[in-house]
């Protein structure tokens, strides 16, 4: 009886030690901006990333073959929670395209804003060795919160690769959402 035991619990023990470790992906802020706005020198509050329940867990999702095919890979997985990863990269491409102003997340104890933006990403997805793509609008708010610009994003790119190249390519989108936000906000006085 003993015997048996310990054959199972070493059994079960092997198995365990046998499954494969999840690797951990975070998309990360532009390293070199070619556009910058120093003119902007308020205060920017970025109020709110709001991402599409199918994204926000802490698996990568991707597409299959069909559009309506949405594949959950288990041993790929976010870093963190997608919609902080989001937020916490637009937050700082904003911070590099615009030098001056200073760029910070909602809070409670920072009432001195100028603007307040909110990003609502529609769709960010794609299929391995084929393509990405983000879809988002943008909603940016005076103090009194009256929504004074809107835009929308919605841009393709084509990768060749798994998630070492899928996850850049949507770094890279997000860099390019934040130059729009940037240039909006920018144009504003």
């Amino acid at each position: 009886m003993m015997k048996k035991y310990i054959s199972v619990c070493l059994l079960a023990l092997v198995a365990a030690c046998s499954s494969p470790n999840p690797d951990f992906f975070q998309p990360v802020p532009m390293m070199v901006s070619t556009e910058r706005y120093p003119n902007v020198t308020s205060m920017i509050l970025l109020n709110q990333v709001l991402m599409a329940p199918e994204t926000t867990r802490p698996q990568i999702t991707t597409l299959g073959k069909k559009d309506f095919q949405v594949k959950i890979d288990e041993f790929n997985r976010w870093g963190a929670a997608p919609e902080r990863l989001v937020q916490r990269v637009i937050n700082q491409n904003l911070s590099q395209l615009m030098p001056n102003a200073m760029v910070e997340n909602q809070s409670t104890l920072r009432k001195n804003y100028k603007y307040a933006v909110v990003v609502e990403i529609q769709e960010m997805s794609g299929r391995l060795n084929e393509n990405t793509y983000l879809k988002a609008s943008y909603f940016i708010r005076n103090k009194k919160g009256k929504i004074i610009k809107s835009g929308r994003f919605n841009k393709e790119m084509v990768i060749k690769g798994g998630y070492e190249e899928y996850v850049p390519a949507h770094s890279k989108l997000l860099a390019e959402l934040s130059a729009q936000i940037a240039k909006d906000l920018a144009k504003l006085k």
